[in-house]
């Protein structure tokens, strides 16, 4: 072998290993990325960032009114002036030592501080807004106050001069009401400002911390206000927005080609051609519809409250995510002709409004989650909604709990022919199967996913076998109350959107039953997965115009009295290729397409290594087989003498001398060598 081909072997040999191992070892840190948990500090930075935005739309001042109007004890209205803001946002500055560790340890990122003071100026109340990175966090604070260990703590007094707070020391200060408004705490400390503690034994208590609750309630429910855009329902979403989301619209002008891209990727316009849902009542059990919303006046009704008591009374509800729901169902624009706006899938059909949960942020959150008066909010919904001419009930909502209070009042539905749509759920990771989620796991509701602009599963999207299919949930644009628009990600969106296909169908095929439908729908998808199914997307992404047709043909079709069984089975005794079975996959496809490319990579690397190594041994043994071969030479008797071995140089060769006469015999010679 000479040492070239030698040479190129080796190269071979050590660039298959060093590609197979920076395939293995780049699979293996994506695969950790794409599970990896955010850090603290990215969580921290995101809430920050969050609050900073929150603040800047609304500014100190119009968080903590000039005045607000409260109710006294006695049933008397007085107004509560504000006297006071402070000037910093550091959490450990907004309570004492002891809680601030506290809201440290549970990752508090900002804080706002006020004083105000009654009528008589006698009384004064300390508000304070401290800002969590998530609800979660915020929740964790606000569970683990301990009230019995501080009867004097809460907020730090402005001891501004020139007002009561001046007055208001250390130990007179009393925690009188912790409220959870999103991933805010609101506490408000109460005192009197003369500096006569609030506890003091056998005082009656109502006096000051009645007021203080109703503080607390005000400042709350401008907390829970919509802003102008935000990504989701949480507003920490905003942090992690989905790779390409394109900005939301600067204006009304721009809001329609913005929000006609997902129309246009599940080819609304043209099924408009035959359908625009007149004629059908879709029921929205959400979180309440802005009747007076531009892109929807004069198409909605409201059903009743079933979430009633859990805000505080007087509370005003935003009706953000409700709104956007009813908007991407049935919006038919605003402005000049309606040429502005938001439009609907079925911008003809009408809305049923049911209030059956809260929007995020709202300040009885957390007493809904918890009380049991509020159990059957979403059960009862459905059944008003269906005995009250809904023919499709959209819920962009669901939890992991499988009530069966819920699963009877879909079968009610469902019986009575409703075509009930849910979203799949926003919990889904990249590790492949997440959680069912109710109501879209219940048997007879159509189970809706989330997909990108390119027909993929979104991030974010459930992963399960209860998905039916999939419509777009990234970057959908809706309009919320007061004439604002809504830029959102998730499946609520995407449920919507299909809510909105059924109500074309149902326009133009009234008759058609939920079964029927849902065939409709499957039967005609887009983007349809490798082996027809797949748990990110079901059987594909919706398509409107494709759908209606499909309903058509099912709608024409005269009903079967029994089973055809040559159409359903195939011929008796032979084997039907037509019918398959469905592949259900409980994996990542994009991952696994990823390692398995990364793995072909590998292997043909390997194989054309060791095919080109083969060839090179192979030849370079045929080379020394087909070498030519020389016959030694002979041996010569003569033996060279020691001087003569060296291997560099032969000396040069002199002849003998001749012999000579030996001088004792004339007769005899020797030979002088």
């Amino acid at each position: 072998m000479t040492p070239g081909r030698a040479v190129r072997i080796i190269a071979c040999a050590v660039a298959a290993s060093l590609g197979l191992a920076v395939a293995v070892i780049a699979g293996g840190r994506a695969h950790a990325e794409l599970v990896r948990e955010p850090t603290t500090a990215e969580l921290s930075a995101a809430a920050a960032d969050g609050v900073a935005q929150r603040w800047e739309r609304e500014p100190a001042g119009q968080l903590f009114p000039a005045t607000i109007t409260y109710t006294t004890s006695l049933n008397a209205t007085e107004t509560a002036s504000r006297v006071g803001i402070a000037t910093g946002d550091a959490c450990a500055a907004a309570v004492d030592a002891t809680l601030a560790s506290r809201a440290q340890a549970d990752g508090c990122v900002a804080a706002l501080r006020a004083d105000y003071t009654d009528q008589l100026r006698g009384a004064v109340y300390t508000l304070g807004v401290l800002a969590f990175g998530s609800t979660a966090r915020a929740s964790d604070f606000y569970d683990n106050l301990p009230p019995a260990q501080y009867p004097a703590t809460g907020l730090r007094a402005l001891a501004m001069p020139g007002t009561p707070a001046a007055l208001f020391g250390e130990a007179a200060r009393q925690l009188a009401i912790a409220r959870l408004a999103g991933p805010y705490v609101v506490l408000a400390v109460a005192g009197y400002a003369d500096g006569r503690p609030a506890s003091t034994d056998g005082e009656r208590r109502d006096v000051v911390f009645d007021p203080a609750a109703q503080l607390v309630t005000a400042v709350a429910a401008l907390l829970a206000k919509p802003v102008a855009v935000r990504c989701g329902g949480a507003e920490w979403s905003c942090a992690d927005p989905a790779p390409g989301l394109p900005p939301p619209p600067s204006d009304l002008a721009a809001v329609r080609p913005d929000e006609m891209q997902a129309l246009d990727q599940i080819e609304v316009p043209a099924a408009w051609q035959a359908a625009k849902g007149n004629g059908v009542t879709v029921a929205v059990l959400d979180t309440g519809v802005d009747s007076t919303a531009p892109d929807l006046a004069g198409d909605v009704s409201t059903g009743p409250d079933y979430t009633t008591g859990a805000d505080p009374p007087g509370y005003q509800p935003p009706l953000d995510h409700g709104t956007y729901i009813a908007s991407l169902i049935a919006g038919h624009g605003s402005g000049p002709g309606d040429t502005f706006g938001v439009m609907g899938v079925a911008p003809d059909a009408k809305i049923l409004a049911v209030r059956v949960i809260l929007d995020d942020g709202e300040p009885g959150l957390q007493a809904y989650n918890q009380d049991k008066r509020f159990a059957d909010a979403i059960s009862n919904g459905i059944y008003y909604a269906v005995r009250h001419g809904a023919t499709i009930i959209n819920m962009s909502l669901g939890s992991a709990d499988p009530a069966g209070n819920l699963r009877a009042a879909i079968g009610y539905a469902v019986s009575r022919g409703v075509v009930v749509v849910a979203s799949a759920g926003n919990d889904g990771t990249s590790s492949g199967f997440a959680p069912y989620i109710y109501p879209a796991s219940f048997t007879g509701v159509i189970a809706v996913a989330a997909v990108t602009s390119s027909g993929a599963r979104a991030f974010f999207s459930e992963q399960n076998s209860s998905v039916l299919l999939s419509a777009p949930g990234v970057g959908v644009i809706g309009a919320g109350p007061g004439g604002e628009y809504l830029d959102a990600e998730g499946t609520s969106p995407s449920a919507a959107l299909v809510s909105g296909v059924v109500a074309l169908i149902r326009s133009r095929y009234p008759a058609l039953s939920p079964a029927l439908v849902a065939q409709a729908l499957i039967t005609s998808t887009a983007h349809r997965p490798s082996g027809g199914y797949s748990t990110g997307t079901g059987f594909g992404e919706v398509d409107a115009a494709a759908a209606l047709r499909a309903a058509g043909r099912l709608a024409a079709e005269a009903p079967g009295t029994g089973f055809a069984t040559a159409k359903f089975f195939g011929t008796p005794g032979r084997a039907s290729s037509a019918i398959r079975p469905i592949q259900v996959v409980h994996r990542n496809t994009r991952l696994i397409a990823a390692y398995t490319a990364a793995a072909y990579g590998g292997a043909v690397c390997a194989i054309i290594a060791t095919v080109l190594l083969i060839w090179m041994i192979r030849r370079s043994r045929r080379d020394r087989l087909q070498a030519p071969t020389f016959a030694p030479a002979p041996q010569s008797p003569f033996q060279a003498p020691p001087w003569a071995q060296s291997a560099y140089q032969t000396p040069p060769w002199t002849p003998p001398p001749p012999p000579m006469r030996n001088r004792d015999d004339p007769n005899s010679w020797f030979d002088p060598r």
